[in-house]
Order: structure tokens, then C-alpha cells, then sequence
């Protein structure tokens, strides 16, 4: 089986927060931007809902209705993959199943990030993942996380081999760049690539290690795909140029998560409200002031360039 009818899959694949509303309503038209920034910044493929996305506060119907607005909004001209983490494997099979029903490229699924009993054993991990196999015919990106349970670089290859429609592995447990290496040493034979996760902070580094790309949020996709375009092309020097001034402000994303990536993608003009569901840190004025400086401080239309 191929992963797809072109090329394997490599570049910055963009994940969108879920926009919302001041009174809490997902925000159609914010996906629909951020989708359009995304694709204009350069991203070669969009992940939807991730865990950025803030996917386990949205209801079943919202959850299915906002994957078909950025399907729809990307119209075929990236891969979108969309993302299908149950907290179950019927749960995860039935998100599959709409995955493939509205046209999307492929599936992303981690395990259950919800607190059972006992750790899953190898049975249940294999199960979840066939009975997402067993419910579309689209590639399964694997997502190894930290939230939820991870998967023991020992259990990965058997994974991978019991069910071969997982074509891409997503590697972000920790130290995440080390794993990235010995996720490629373990399954990279057996798979079209292995993704890097938590924003795109260790890009370089990641890139190095022989990772696919990488899956970050959306306000910085314009200088993330650039610096990987000029890492493809050999041109190390140049992609760490343009990474360097962002340093400060991966450092902030990484202390606020969704809260910053949202209040960067107001300033940016992409959504217009940073309301989140899930409980997010609330920016204060020195905080809100700090991140106008940084931002003010590199020219993100340079760097992109």
C-alpha cells in the first residue's frame, strides 16, 4: 500500500487551533482563515482537530462540522489529514470513517487521553489502531504523545507491522528529539517518514535527525516552511537564520500553549477572539506587552521570505 497517489508526504503540516467565539461557538470563518494563512505561508499539508486544536472540548457534531470546513476550505490543493483520537477504539473507527466520507487525505490518531485502570497492554494498542485501519482506506499517521499514554519505542514495530495502513509515524514524546532518532532507527524501514511535533521549537535539529517535517500551529508556518525549504536545499545556515530571532517566542509558546498561539494569531490578523474552551492560562498586560515586543523586534515578512 502507498501512502498516497503522489510523493510521500514531507514539509510543514500546519495544525489549526479551533477558533472560537466570544460566548464559546466554534468559529467557522476563523478556520477558514487560519486554513488560507497556512496554505499561504507555505505549508505543504494541514492536520485537523490535533491536540492544539483543543479537539477534546468539542462536541461530536462540532468536532465532525469543523473537519469539513477545513477540508472544504483547503480544496484539494494540500493533503489534509484529519485527526481522529477517540477515547475509545469505536470512537477513533467512527471519526475514521467521516475522515474518509468528506475527503480527507488521511488519519492521525494517538491513543485514548483519557485515565484507565491499568496501562494499555500490546493487544489494546494494536486493537485501536486496527479498528481505525478496518474503518477507512486513507494512511494512518501514528501519533506517539505525551498526553494519554506513549508508546514504548519496543511495542512501535509491532505496531507498525500488525497494521501496515500506518504509513507516518508522529514522534513527540521525550526528550523529543532523541526519540525522533531512535523512532527512525526502530520503524523508519517499515514507514513513508516520521514527523516532528511540539511546534516546530526544535526544527533544526529535528530536520537533521531525518524527520519528514514537522506539525506546528499556525503563527509561525510562513518562517517554519521556509526555513525547511532552505534546509532541503542544503542551505543549513540560511534555515537557521531565520529561526534564530523566533527563539524568544517558541520559549513563550511553550510556557502559555494554546493561550499565546492564539493571541499571536490575533495580532496577525488571522481569527479575531482567543477564546479557549480548555483551561489556558489567562494573558496579563505584562505578558500581552512582552509579546508585542517580541513581535515587534523581528520581521516576520523577512524571515518568511
Amino acid at each position: 500500500m502507498t501512502s498516497s497517489a503522489t510523493a510521500p508526504w514531507r514539509g510543514i503540516f500546519a495544525i489549526p487551533v479551533t477558533s472560537f467565539l466570544p460566548d464559546g461557538r466554534v468559529d467557522e470563518d476563523g478556520l477558514r482563515r487560519q486554513v488560507e494563512f497556512c496554505l499561504e505561508g507555505g505549508a505543504a499539508g494541514l492536520v485537523y482537530p490535533g491536540v492544539v486544536s483543543e479537539f477534546f472540548a468539542l462536541e461530536d457534531d462540532e468536532r465532525r462540522r469543523a473537519t469539513e470546513v477545513v477540508v472544504e476550505a483547503a480544496a484539494g490543493r494540500v493533503p489534509v489529514i484529519c485527526g481522529v483520537t477517540g477515547s475509545s477504539s469505536g470512537a477513533a473507527a467512527g471519526l475514521a470513517a467521516h475522515a474518509q466520507r468528506v475527503g480527507a487525505d488521511g488519519v492521525m490518531a494517538t491513543l485514548p487521553p483519557v485515565q484507565h485502570l491499568f496501562t494499555p497492554d500490546q493487544d489494546f494498542v494494536t486493537g485501536y489502531f486496527e479498528a481505525v485501519a478496518g474503518a477507512c482506506d486513507l494512511p494512518i499517521i501514528l501519533q506517539n504523545a505525551r498526553i494519554g499514554h506513549p508508546i514504548p519505542m519496543g511495542r512501535l514495530r509491532e505496531v507498525v507491522q500488525a497494521v501496515p495502513q500506518v504509513r507516518y509515524l508522529k514522534e513527540e514524546t521525550s526528550p523529543s528529539t532523541h526519540q525522533l532518532t531512535r523512532a527512525i532507527d526502530v520503524v523508519g524501514d517499515l514507514v513513508d517518514g516520521v514527523f516532528a511535533g511540539l511546534g516546530g521549537i526544535f526544527l533544526m535539529s529535528e530536520l537533521d535527525r531525518g524527520a519528514a517535517g514537522s506539525m506546528p500551529s499556525p503563527p509561525f508556518v510562513d518562517v517554519l516552511s521556509r526555513a525547511y525549504d532552505l534546509h532541503a536545499q542544503g542551505d543549513r545556515a540560511a534555515a537557521r537564520e531565520r529561526l534564530v530571532p523566533l527563539a524568544p517566542l517558541f520559549t513563550f509558546e511553550m510556557l502559555y500553549n494554546v493561550a499565546l498561539i492564539k493571541e499571536v494569531l490575533v495580532r496577525r490578523g488571522v481569527i479575531a477572539h482567543t477564546t479557549c474552551r480548555t483551561p489556558a492560562p489567562h494573558l496579563d498586560k505584562i505578558d500581552l506587552r512582552e509579546l508585542d515586543e517580541l513581535l515587534d523586534a523581528v520581521d516576520l515578512g523577512a524571515l518568511s521570505s
